[in-house]
């Protein structure tokens, strides 16, 4: 039986609205909007109270040497897992503060599973904190002396680890150890069971990370009132940023292009010849 006019344009509009929804929303996860090529570097802030101002700074400083930052807010962190799933083959890197920084090492624990297996770069922590766990009076900072609260598991996926934390007194808090899941009583576990330990007490027993940085005068509250801490973090960034699949040409550096301003134009050469 023939198919009348009045049937088919009502059919042939259904189509093209299908169409058109699909091409303007897309049919994957929503990809943030990069400057660059090459890898991706996740800053994740903490709460309110961690005060990560200086996250800001680290994504300003990274993207004038060409390097992608973004800074994520705690409340958005699947942000990051749909990114990263819009395009699998990019190299990640991720660095949280306080509550940010446990975050972090859930993006790490999320790839880590046996059907999302995908290497992390590198996870850069400090003073990593999660607020939803159940600390002691004494590790949530409520009681005095101060303890440090039970080391976070980082999967074994994270390919370099740097853990900075503190233990000053003017801070309510203080971060946590990372353990790696890679050779410990967890590594054959399902990531899910990874946080079993924190009911019953019991710690990972793998490698221990942390490093102090009592000495450059940070605490928990802010990462932002000193900048020798950012521009260490800045530096690691940027290292575990170059590989062979990302290659930022020298004149493109602040300082080469600072070094040029102040010479005289030069003439320009024949390929393969030298002045």
């Amino acid at each position: 039986m023939p198919i009348s006019t009045r049937t088919l344009k009502p059919l042939f509009a259904m189509t093209l609205m299908t169409l058109m929804t699909l091409i303007i929303v897309g049919c994957g996860p929503k990809e943030m909007d990069w400057q660059f090529t090459g890898p991706r570097v996740y800053l994740i802030e903490g709460t309110d109270d961690d005060a990560s101002g200086g996250l800001s700074q680290m994504r300003y400083e990274l993207e004038q040497q060409e390097v992608n930052a973004r800074v994520v807010s705690y409340t958005k962190w699947l942000d990051i897992v749909r990114d990263i799933d819009s395009d699998c083959d990019e190299e990640v890197i991720l660095v949280g503060h306080g509550h940010g920084g446990f975050l972090a090492t859930q993006v790490v624990r999320h790839y880590a599973q046996e059907h999302k297996l995908k290497h992390i770069d590198a996870i850069f922590l400090v003073d990593v904190f999660n607020k939803d766990w159940p600390h002691s009076l004494k590790q949530a900072g409520h009681w005095d002396p101060h303890e440090r609260p039970m080391s976070t598991p980082v999967g074994h996926n994270a390919l370099k680890v740097r853990n900075y934390q503190q233990s000053s007194p003017n801070s309510n808090r203080w971060g946590s150890n990372a353990s790696t899941t890679r050779g410990s009583d967890a590594q054959h576990d399902h990531p899910f069971y990874w946080y079993d330990g924190f009911w019953t007490r019991d710690e990972i027993t793998g490698q221990k990370w942390g490093t102090s940085v009592d000495d450059d005068g940070v605490y928990h509250q802010t990462i932002d009132n000193r900048d020798v801490l950012i521009q260490r973090i800045v530096q690691l960034c940027r290292k575990a940023a170059l590989s062979p699949f990302h290659y930022t040409p020298p004149e493109h550096y602040p300082h080469e292009q600072a070094r040029r301003t102040t010479q005289p134009n030069r003439p320009q050469t024949a390929p393969g010849k030298v002045w």
